[in-house]
């Protein structure tokens, strides 16, 4: 009886959180509805590595240069998340040249990256900032039954670890032409491991990163 009423509990706190947790992003609804643009032209600032030791494993060759991994790696997943449609091009910034707008992403406040220099041919200008690449875990509630009982915890409970290799960024899209603000949020990829991070961990985390930021846009054309 007690691990139905803790189970009926564990669901229940889930549903909850859920619902009060805030948007990760926020879409223009007129841009929504347009067609897939020609050209994006990404303006992003140099990647911090949380884990110097993964990157000289896993990518020796970039352990003193990974912007040298990271760019083209961005473009080539930005370019298969559009289908192979649209044209991408990559500028590396230094973060001084950004500025931010204050605007709302649901309830809480937000700092949308801004760059004020945008010129070119691109219908669309896309800033990444914060990017941040580095090992996480996450620990959980589990209900266990008699085993959790046995080891003196009358509620049948015990606690799981999932280790996981995180990319993450805040970012913003823009009208070239107009200047206007499109779209923005924060987004978070991640590829589970059990001992020791991969190079397919950076592959799998950056491309989930690159998915969860064009996604619900235009940009992405199914």
């Amino acid at each position: 009886m007690k691990f139905i009423k803790f189970a009926f509990l564990a669901v229940l706190a889930g549903v909850f959180f859920t619902a009060c947790a805030a948007p990760r992003f926020y879409v223009d609804q007129e841009w929504k509805g347009q067609s897939q643009p020609e050209s994006v032209k990404v303006i992003f600032t140099k990647p911090v590595v949380g884990n110097p030791d993964d990157l000289k494993d896993d990518l020796p060759e970039f352990e003193n240069n990974f912007v040298k991994w990271f760019g083209p790696q961005a473009k080539t997943y930005l370019t298969e998340e559009g289908r192979n449609k649209v044209k991408f091009s990559m500028k590396l910034i230094p973060g001084e040249e950004l500025s931010m707008k204050k605007v709302k992403l649901g309830n809480e406040d937000f700092d949308a990256p801004a760059y004020n220099s945008m010129e070119g041919d691109a219908t669309i200008h896309l800033v990444i900032t914060a990017i941040w690449l580095g090992r996480e875990s996450e620990t959980y509630m589990t209900a266990q039954g008699n085993r959790a009982s046995m080891a003196g915890d009358p509620m049948g409970t015990g606690y799981s670890t999932s280790n996981y290799f995180m990319s993450k960024c805040r970012y913003a899209f823009y009208d070239t032409k107009s200047g206007k603000l499109l779209g923005y949020g924060h987004a978070e990829g991640k590829a589970q491991y059990q001992f020791a991070v991969t190079k397919g961990d950076w592959e799998y985390a950056l491309r989930d990163m690159i998915g969860k930021v064009l996604a619900n846009t235009p940009v992405v054309s199914w």
